[in-house]
C-alpha cells in the first residue's frame, strides 16, 4: 500500500509543470490579439529567445488568441530565468562502539558542484494599462548543457503546457 502511494505522488509531481498567477477580477474574454515581443531586460535577442517566441506564436492560437503586431490587447513576454542548483557529491557514514554503547554517525556533503539551470517565465502584460495580467513559471528546469534539439522540444513542451492554463478558471 505504501509503494502505491508513493508511486501516486510521484506521478502527481511529475505533472506539476507550472505555477500560474494572475490578476483577480481580470475579464480575459475581452483579449482576443496578441503580439509576441522579447524581454527588454535582454540586451540582445539569443537563440532561445528566437525558441521561445516561436513556441509562442505557434501555441497562442490553440488559446483563442490570434497574434498580431497591430491592434493587439496583449503582449505576450517569454524568458529563461537563469538560477543555480548545488548538488553535494559526498556523503559519509560510520558505526563505532564503546563499552555500553552502539552509535552510528552521519556527516553533511562537505563540498558541493553548482550547476546552472533555466526556468521558463511567460507574462501577458495588458497593452492599454501596462499591467501584467497573467503570468506562468515552468517546475521543471532545463540544464546548461541541453543540446539544440533538446532545447527546442523543452521549450516548445513547456510553453505548450503552460498556454494550457490561460485563460483561468
Amino acid at each position: 500500500m505504501r509503494l502505491m502511494l508513493l508511486l501516486a505522488a510521484i506521478c502527481v509531481s511529475g505533472c506539476a509543470t507550472s505555477v500560474v498567477d494572475y490578476k483577480s477580477g481580470t475579464d480575459f474574454s475581452i483579449y482576443q490579439q496578441a503580439s509576441v515581443r522579447k524581454d527588454d531586460s535582454q540586451k540582445d535577442t539569443s537563440i532561445d529567445t528566437v525558441r521561445i517566441q516561436a513556441a509562442l506564436k505557434k501555441h497562442l492560437p490553440e488559446q483563442g488568441l490570434t497574434v498580431a503586431m497591430s491592434d493587439a490587447q496583449l503582449e505576450v513576454v517569454g524568458r529563461l530565468v537563469e538560477y543555480s542548483r548545488y548538488e553535494g557529491n559526498q556523503v559519509s557514514w560510520g558505526f563505532g562502539g564503546a563499552r555500553d554503547s552502539l552509535a552510528i554517525g552521519l556527516s553533511a556533503p562537505i563540498s558541493a558542484d553548482e550547476r546552472k539551470q533555466y526556468r521558463l517565465e511567460i507574462e501577458f502584460v495588458d497593452i492599454a494599462t501596462k499591467q501584467v495580467v497573467w503570468k506562468a513559471k515552468s517546475t521543471q528546469a532545463m540544464d546548461e548543457n541541453y543540446g539544440a534539439e533538446k532545447r527546442d522540444k523543452w521549450i516548445d513542451k513547456n510553453v505548450a503546457r503552460m498556454l494550457m492554463r490561460y485563460p483561468p478558471k
